[in-house]
């Protein structure tokens, strides 16, 4: 049980960093993260829930306080966050952000099961600095290298993770995929499966756009390898990266920490557009 304090004093004692993988992740966050801050050990999973990530944020004082990092996202946002720190660091004065992630490949269980948790959030920007959520969805359209796509506004999380990368004041997200229906008979994977994937066929590809203050705009591409077996090799490297002592106090995102050179270390392919 997710609420068993023994439990938790028994599996965390004598361990350096936690690696929460259990969705959906309203259910299981929040005792993990406390259970880390209370007996000093970092915290890391690999959540899509928008609101997970705003509850690391509001635990980032409480765990730099007892000398750990909470990350929140080391799987999407690991090639997601570095890939807008990158774009920004491209042009000067930004003051606004776009992102649209395309999606290829099935869902896990899980993620179906969290699926509900991240459409009930809302469509979320942050506007001048502050979260704001709107009443109507307007699409738009990215190019993702082979002509304009039509993609919905969707809480990925940027919203939350790249501003603690980036500051950016300005930020709207976009998903190019529905996400999975929650009931009914979804395509769900199993991730050792998609071991054997021809990923030259099947990519998944995240676009970001950043204006600068004069108006001018820059774009830069990262393309990864379809489905979840980019999560699994993100996590790793980041736990990895933990328990050998390269990790930042507090709340931090995967670039707030770990900046550009983790897209390098995932073999992330990178293109300027």
């Amino acid at each position: 049980m997710v609420d068993d304090k023994f439990g938790w004093e028994k599996a965390l004692s004598g361990k350096t960093c936690l690696l929460n993988v259990a969705g959906p992740f309203s259910e299981t966050a929040k005792p993990a993260m406390q259970a880390c801050i209370s007996h000093k050990v970092h915290y890391v999973d690999i959540t899509a829930e928008i609101d997970i990530y705003r509850l690391a944020e509001s635990k980032g004082l409480e765990a730099a306080d007892a000398g750990v990092m909470i990350l929140s996202g080391a799987g999407l946002f690991a090639t997601y966050d570095p890939l807008v720190l990158h774009t920004v660091g491209r042009i000067k004065n930004p003051i606004s952000l776009r992102v649209a992630f395309k999606y290829s490949g099935g869902f896990t269980p899980g993620s179906i099961a969290s699926s509900a948790n991240i459409i009930n959030a809302g469509i979320l920007i942050r506007k001048n600095g502050l979260i704001q959520r709107l009443l109507e969805a307007t699409a738009a359209e990215f190019d993702f290298g082979d002509g304009p796509e039509e993609c919905l506004p969707t809480p990925l999380g940027g919203v939350v993770l790249c501003y603690r990368s980036t500051g950016i004041a300005n930020i709207e997200e976009y998903f190019q995929m529905a996400l999975p229906a929650s009931t009914g008979q979804p395509d769900t994977i199993n991730v050792h499966s998609q071991m054997g994937i021809d990923y030259n066929v099947l990519q998944s590809k995240i676009v970001a756009e950043v204006m600068g203050a004069d108006g001018s705009i820059v774009r830069s591409m990262a393309i990864m390898p379809a489905g979840y077996m980019p999560t699994v090799k993100s996590s790793v490297e980041i736990v990895s990266r933990v328990v050998n002592g390269f990790y930042t106090v507090g709340f931090q995102s995967p670039a707030s920490v770990y900046g550009t050179a983790l897209l390098k270390a995932l073999d992330i392919e990178l293109l300027n557009l």
